[in-house]
């Protein structure tokens, strides 16, 4: 059942694909500012209104002296120029309408301005009207669909830097777990020196104490003997506050680990779903890229 519901996903979605590059010129009769006479309509997929309007007037002057003029909604061009239409200038009066499906173009051409081409003159001037409106939905749409795709495969790039941050994130986290494993390892050998020195250091002690006790009938010695009691005993102190730092110290680095493994798995979640977000980008930016292949 899901592999059949899958299957209409994307037959739907292909077929979304090819009806977008349909873009059929219709020939029909329709009004304007002249009365009611034969016209050739297409819908340009994804475009807007103020977009069309710029590059349709541009490609009314095209090879033309003059300009369109706009009189209540309607673009009327009077020496309009293509060899394939007609050997002598003519005159075009279109319309544009923005819609959720693109912008609708309307045209009318006719060479007198009485009477507008049409397929029932039966000159084949209509194919040839029907194509110079056809290429300039072609050029427009293929402009609309190569930014779609400019911008589709922008989303791919940074999508790619991000998976490429995240792992430069979690090669950092492993550098400084590796970095305060030495240093643990090196403050462990630090402290079995130091518990050695000491053990030293307390026999040293035990040891001045029994002489500095068979010392006391002789004062100045006495003294003597006590004063470097008093200087092993300072120094055991050292030995002990130093062993108090370096297992404090490897507390923080087992802290910093803690954190930077944390961080890794983040990442690794973080990767696994950036890397997913990619291959579905990449399916979206291949469906651009064919849809595009597809606007002849």
């Amino acid at each position: 059942m899901n592999k059949l519901l899958l299957l209409l996903i994307m037959s739907a979605a292909t077929f979304t694909v090819f009806a977008q590059t349909d873009l059929s010129v219709t020939e029909t009769i329709r009004p304007n500012s002249k009365g009611n006479f034969n016209s050739f309509q297409v819908t340009i997929p994804q475009t807007k209104l103020k977009d069309v309007e710029r590059d349709w007037q541009k490609y009314l002057r095209d090879g033309s002296k003059g300009k369109p003029e706009t009189l209540n909604g309607e673009i009327i061009m009077r020496g309009a120029v293509s060899k394939n239409v007609s050997p002598n200038p003519f005159t075009v009066y279109s319309k544009l309408l923005e819609t959720t499906g693109g912008v609708v173009l309307t045209a009318w051409i006719t060479e007198d301005d009485s009477v507008f081409i049409s397929a029932e003159l039966n000159n084949d001037k209509d194919l040839a009207a029907k194509k110079y409106v056809r290429d300039f939905a072609v050029e427009e749409y293929k402009e609309v669909v190569k930014e779609e795709l400019k911008s589709e495969k922008k989303t791919l790039n940074n999508l790619e830097d991000e998976l490429k941050s995240l792992i430069n994130d979690e090669d950092k986290s492993r550098k400084k777990v590796n970095e305060c494993d030495r240093s643990i390892q090196r403050n462990r050998t630090a402290i079995s020196t130091n518990e050695g020195d000491q053990k030293n250091k307390i026999e040293q002690i035990t040891a001045q104490k029994k002489i500095a006790e068979g010392l006391r009938t002789m004062p100045d010695a006495y003294k003597e003997a006590n004063k470097t009691l008093k200087t092993y005993e300072e120094d055991l102190k050292k030995l002990q506050k130093e062993n108090e730092k370096l297992n404090k110290e490897i507390d923080g680095w087992q802290k910093d680990i803690r954190t930077e493994e944390r961080s890794i798995d983040r990442s690794k979640a973080d990767q696994k779903l950036k890397t997913e977000q990619i291959e579905k980008q990449k399916s979206v930016v291949k469906t651009v890229e064919e849809k595009l292949a597809g606007i002849k």
